[in-house]
């Protein structure tokens, strides 16, 4: 029987990549439950480049500091079916686009295994 791939959910401090920045930034959210291990889990509404203190450096579209730059947009590849504080949770397939080009992905789910 072939494995089937599993997917980890994301937590607080999951490294996060933007194929457009020049360094990986950890993703910091505000508190909230549920938690694993006391750190809180993710959901779509964390794409906000203040409160989730998006920085991967600087942007190669625009020669300038991803945190003035950046501006996600929609969450893809969630999961729907479970809920973290009222929003679908984020895995470590999901990915979020810039809306300047670039593809926000994970390098770490924030799991401490």
């Amino acid at each position: 029987m072939a494995d089937r791939p599993s997917h980890e959910y994301i937590q607080a401090g999951a490294l996060l990549q933007c194929d457009k920045g020049s360094l990986p930034c950890p993703l910091s959210v505000p508190p909230r439950t549920p938690t694993v291990g006391g750190q809180p889990w993710c959901n779509t509404n964390d794409r906000d480049p203040v409160v989730n203190r998006l920085n991967f450096g600087v942007c190669a579209v625009t020669q300038k500091a991803c945190p003035a730059t950046c501006q996600p947009t929609q969450w893809q590849n969630v999961q729907t079916s479970v809920d973290v504080a009222g929003r679908p949770a984020l895995l470590d397939s999901s990915f979020i686009m810039c809306a300047v080009g670039g593809r926000l992905t994970f390098l770490t789910s924030g799991q401490l295994v």
